[in-house]
């Protein structure tokens, strides 16, 4: 995989680059004034009146999400063969709302809402902002009305190519406490994620 590089001279354009960046799960080094780069293996973020010097590989920071979880994806989307750009989201229902999202086969982020509306403006958000090659949704069928709510919802604003799955979540709420930071629901849509479900299209509307 190609190595994210932080190559800019404006001392503000810098600051607000890796202070993104560290807001990522992402890896990076910063380039010092005049060190080469690797067209082949460097993947630069700089500002944008910089990028013509380091030619078409080198990525704007004006020009990436302020949300670090869809920047992360769309920096990643450049590290990552068009085969592999694999968008995986876990949805775990109830009066709040967890998600897991995993691109590329690495976990990309979660969140947790508190409402129907508000996870799937956000979801419906971040798949049009992170290019992908496929995306499976996977919702949890504890609570049957938001998991349809749900499913209704983002079959009709996500492309038609979306798999979207009813799960059952069933144990999925056990286990381990996980990363620090990450809460009880979005541990749990995680698990959802990677279970087999029922498609919606065939499941009772």
């Amino acid at each position: 995989m190609m190595i994210i590089k932080v190559a800019t001279d404006d001392g503000n354009a810098y600051y607000d680059i890796v202070s993104r960046l560290k807001r990522t799960h992402l890896r990076f080094t910063s380039l010092s004034s005049g060190q080469a780069v690797d067209s082949d293996n460097d993947l630069v973020i700089t500002s944008r009146m910089e990028i013509s010097a380091f030619g078409g590989g080198a990525v704007a920071i004006e020009d990436l999400s302020d949300d670090p979880l869809i920047m992360e994806g769309q920096i990643l989307s450049r590290l990552l063969d068009e085969s592999r750009r694999n968008l995986l989201i876990g949805i775990d229902p109830g009066s709040k709302i967890g998600m897991a999202m995993f691109y590329g086969g690495r976990e990309l982020g979660a969140m947790t809402t508190n409402s129907v509306e508000k996870s799937v403006e956000s979801l419906v958000s971040l798949v049009k902002q992170v290019p992908h090659s496929s995306l499976s949704v996977k919702i949890g069928a504890g609570e049957p009305k938001a998991s349809l709510r749900l499913a209704r919802s983002l079959r009709e604003r996500l492309q038609p190519s979306a798999s979207v799955e009813i799960v059952d979540e069933s144990g999925t709420s056990a286990g381990k406490r996980g990363a620090v930071g990450v809460t009880r629901d979005q541990r749990a849509a995680a698990r959802i994620a990677f279970r087999k479900g029922t498609q919606f299209s065939d499941a009772a509307r």
